[in-house]
């Protein structure tokens, strides 16, 4: 859960900043951190299999109605 919202006005541009290792999460939406080292807990509802630990696709959705994506950087731990 966000510990605050940090989105800019509808229409407006948003900068998301995402970090996954394993289970563990952190957010950072439009320079401030509204998700820090959080564990999620299990495969979400959109998992395509049970495979967490190998590579696969990234999935992105919008739930509210249409949305954009630009700028997209996907970035290896290492």
């Amino acid at each position: 859960m966000p510990n605050e919202n940090a989105a800019k006005r509808p229409g407006e541009w948003q900068t998301y900043d995402i970090t996954l290792v394993g289970r563990l999460l952190t957010v950072v939406l439009n320079g401030r951190t509204i998700i820090c080292q959080q564990t999620i807990p299990g495969i979400t509802g959109g998992a395509l299999d049970s495979n967490e630990g190998l590579p696969g696709p990234i999935f992105l959705q919008g739930d509210h109605g249409p949305i954009e994506y630009r700028n997209i950087v996907l970035t290896p731990a290492r």
